[in-house]
């Protein structure tokens, strides 16, 4: 199993709330890059899938290595003003939108191909940082869980 398939099954598994019309979009951590360097303008309702960190690594055998991943989902939000825009995409919102997702990845385990020599461990929610604003109404409210992966050696001596 690749070290990083929790990543790409986090960013297909999302897509299921975008076919709901829960969020718009599910990019990558280099658009979110792009966004904070304001080379790029935020989506609303897109969540970004960022690779924060691996932590926790310990053998398991000669054979194997696990580490627990950690993963952040950062859901752009653009909190307008009814007064102004006349329509209810604030912060109110923003909070069904975001417990959705919290639902929707917290438990999940890996599936089919990407599922073959992992833990089986699902995904758990664990502390976020905290949300940050921009200016012109921008929120940004990140999420994070984490996810056993075992990393085996196969038969040549390479995984």
């Amino acid at each position: 199993m690749s070290l990083y398939a929790p990543r790409k099954f986090l960013i297909k598994h999302l897509k299921q709330l975008v076919d709901d019309k829960v969020i718009r979009g599910v990019s990558h951590a280099e658009d979110f890059a792009d966004v904070m360097d304001g080379v790029s303008q935020a989506n609303h309702g897109f969540v970004y899938v960022i690779y924060d960190k691996s932590k926790g690594y310990s053998s398991q055998g000669k054979n194997a290595i696990k580490r627990t991943q950690v993963y952040t989902l950062i859901l752009a939000w653009r909190n307008n003003r009814p007064a102004r825009s006349n329509h209810g995409q604030g912060m109110d919102e923003v909070d069904d939108v975001q417990e959705a997702i919290e639902w929707h990845v917290h438990g999940q385990t890996l599936s089919g191909e990407l599922h073959s020599k992992s833990t089986g461990k699902p995904f758990t929610i664990t502390d976020p940082p905290e949300t940050f604003y921009r200016p012109n109404g921008w929120a940004f409210y990140p999420m994070s869980f984490e996810i056993d992966v075992i990393k085996t050696r196969n038969q040549r001596g390479n995984s």
